[in-house]
């Protein structure tokens, strides 16, 4: 099974939870050539920006360096609004309960490290 795993560091996690901010509030917005939104940026290369964050691809077929490629998985951007949540069906192949899942991420109490960590879960 490959997985997108967390940033490593609490410092990366609350970086990469601030982005996911930014690009939530930037949601289809567009800004100028020098100042691109993180919409923009994310839309452009969504696994570029994630490896940018300190997310990593790992498993089976997973590149060395971790970088999210587009032949190796393809990234969805799927967003909620004030009246739609969205609920994520798993990939068959992902109940496969004799796949040793990753350890969990120490949040230490921040909520950007949380979101940095919600953001790339996998229902199992």
């Amino acid at each position: 099974m490959t997985f997108i795993k967390t940033p490593a560091e609490r410092a990366d996690r609350i970086a990469a939870g601030e982005a996911i901010i930014r690009l939530s509030a930037s949601v289809f917005k567009t800004g100028p050539a020098n100042a691109r939104t993180e919409w923009q940026i994310f839309d452009e290369n969504p696994g570029a920006w994630l490896h940018a964050l300190g997310y990593r691809l790992t498993g089976p077929g997973a590149p060395a360096d971790g970088k999210i490629m587009p032949d190796l998985m393809q990234i969805i951007p799927v967003y909620d609004t004030a009246n739609k949540m969205h609920v994520r069906i798993p990939w068959t192949g992902d109940l496969d309960r004799t796949v040793q899942l990753p350890d969990a991420t120490e949040y230490a109490a921040s909520f950007p490290a949380f979101l940095a960590s919600y953001f790339t879960r996998r229902c199992r």
